[in-house]
């Protein structure tokens, strides 16, 4: 039997200008041998934004310059990349049960260079309108 459940999840605040959801979907189909876990954005309001916010279970993700150090056990995983305003991104996911995003801030070459050779697009998705 297929199960379907939410991975890593979160918001960011982008210059306090745009908002978004990051969630992943974990999709298993076990007699297939398939299991896919694609990352999705949404892009919403400031008071969606503050209202998630506000609720506490949904970290808010801040981006980084460089990856973290990986402890013994985690994972880091990369998802997909994605583009705001002439800003790139490259999303991880840092795996050990408790699924958190890592947002990697990175030059339009490094996320031309990614996109050329395979790496995922997210594309983020009206999630108000």
């Amino acid at each position: 039997m297929a199960s379907f459940e939410i991975g890593a999840r979160g918001i960011f605040n982008f210059r306090n200008e745009r908002f978004f959801l990051l969630v992943e979907d974990e999709i298993t189909i076990p007699e297939k041998g398939v299991e896919i876990d694609p990352v999705n954005i949404y892009e919403i309001d400031q008071q969606t934004f503050n209202f998630i916010r506000d609720e506490g279970d949904t970290p808010v993700v801040v981006p980084r310059f460089n990856l973290p150090t990986v402890p013994p056990g985690f994972e880091l995983e990369r998802k997909c990349i994605f583009t705001v305003d002439n800003s790139y991104f490259v999303i991880y996911e840092l795996e050990n049960g408790t699924d958190n995003f890592v947002l990697l801030r990175i030059s339009a070459a490094l996320f031309n260079s990614l996109r050329n050779s395979g790496v995922r697009e997210c594309i983020p998705q009206n999630f108000i309108n």
